[in-house]
């Protein structure tokens, strides 16, 4: 009666930080479009340049691919309550303190250190679905997921207006104050709820794993993807809106919020396609990047031709299309490698889309400050043009990797 007892309260106690790891989860979602996406003429105006404000977001990116490798490599040694606090912290930290800064490299560090917060979260999250509902583990963390993709639905249109009406400064800061207060109560009810660490040889599996040739063409073609997304959602989509159709900041946020709702949706809309392509995967992965390809064209189009809204939004919807898709190039690593190393192989995948995200912010960066250097006031169609050339190019190169990734579908009897 009394180990029952017990057994019940420390499940009640994990459950109530599972509800905060969620929330964290969710504020990490959306951290990755606030900086630099909403506040790029507030760095500006803060003496900022292009390539610098190119910098901010490409650091957090990098720092939260490291932290899915470390995450996919330690996965199995520590508990979920643990990682979960210190993957909080970190966030909380880096994120109250970024707006703040005056000195440029301590702007970068407060990033890299939320960057690392936010991958490390993920793994909390998932670590107590796994303790919790193991039966149920798929449908759970599917609907996290879900709820999660919302996050960056938030940090548009709504982040806008707060921005607005209270500072970019405070604005930016309440994220972390939000995950400092979910931290807080994870430390209160985090006794008797942390495990021991256990030994892991994710190493040896790693070292496999860079050997499987397929693997590697997944990694280096689907993150493009997710490069050219990221460029539109977090950098440059709302800028050039505001700049080139006379759109307020708000109103350019609401298309930005809609890609962003059109990701999620097509985290379950992508399980359609398969099932309409015969649950063949490397058919869907092909489709993703004809729209990527398609979308990058016809942006260009939008620019070079006169800067048309219509162009510009069909553009941005054809590039986030297949950023919905991740479950099913997920669903491709993991069939390319044992069973037993799903974790690790998911945390790898998803360590190259945000190595991707970072580079891809770079470049597109670069581009920009060329025509900051340049003189002009604003960034010139010419510039966006070239960004999507990039991403074009990209995209090709993207298709013609994955021709020769192997077919892993099965079709269940």
């Amino acid at each position: 009666m009394i180990n029952s007892l017990q057994s019940s309260v420390l499940y009640r106690k994990k459950f109530a930080i599972l509800i905060c790891g969620i929330v964290l989860y969710f504020l990490t979602s959306m951290a990755k479009v606030l900086i630099p996406g909403i506040i790029f003429n507030d760095l500006l105006n803060k003496g900022l340049d292009a390539r610098m404000i190119s910098g901010t977001g490409a650091a957090f990116m990098y720092s939260y691919a490291v932290s899915q490798l470390l995450a996919g490599i330690f996965s199995n040694r520590y508990g979920g309550v643990r990682i979960l606090l210190a993957g909080g912290t970190f966030f909380a930290l880096g994120t109250i303190a970024f707006p703040w800064q005056n000195s440029y490299c301590l702007m970068l560090l407060c990033r890299i250190l939320t960057g690392l917060g936010a991958g490390t979260v993920f793994l909390g999250v998932v670590k107590l679905l796994s303790d919790l509902f193991s039966g149920k583990f798929a449908i759970a963390l599917g609907t996290v997921m879900l709820l999660s993709y919302f996050g960056p639905s938030c940090g548009t249109t709504p982040m806008v207006l707060l921005t607005k009406h209270a500072g970019w400064q405070m604005a930016m800061s309440l994220p972390g104050i939000i995950a400092g207060a979910a931290v807080a109560i994870i430390i209160l009810l985090m006794r008797g709820t942390v495990k021991d660490a256990v030994p892991g040889n994710a190493i040896k599996e790693l070292t496999a794993m860079l050997k499987n040739r397929e693997m590697w063409l997944l990694n280096i073609s689907c993150p493009i993807i997710f490069g050219a997304y990221y460029v539109l959602c977090s950098q440059i989509g709302q800028k050039s809106i505001t700049d080139h159709c006379a759109l307020t900041p708000a109103a350019a946020s609401m298309v930005i919020l809609t890609l962003t709702i059109l990701v999620a949706v097509n985290n379950v809309a992508g399980n359609l396609l398969l099932k309409l392509c015969g649950n063949r995967r490397k058919a869907v992965i092909i489709t993703a990047f004809i729209f990527s390809i398609a979308g990058a064209a016809t942006g260009y189009c939008a620019f070079a031709s006169g800067n048309s809204l219509f162009l510009m939004i069909t553009s941005f919807t054809l590039i986030a299309i297949p950023a919905g898709f991740f479950p099913v190039y997920g669903l491709v690593a993991k069939e390319l490698n044992p069973p037993e190393q799903t974790g690790l192989t998911v945390a790898v995948l998803n360590f190259w889309c945000f190595v991707y995200i970072a580079f891809f912010q770079n470049i597109s960066g670069r581009i920009l400050q060329y025509y900051s250097d340049a003189g002009y006031e604003k960034f010139p169609p010419e510039a966006y043009c070239r960004i999507f050339i990039f991403l074009a190019a990209a995209g090709c190169a993207g298709l013609i990797t994955s021709i020769f990734i192997r077919e892993t579908f099965r079709i269940n009897k």
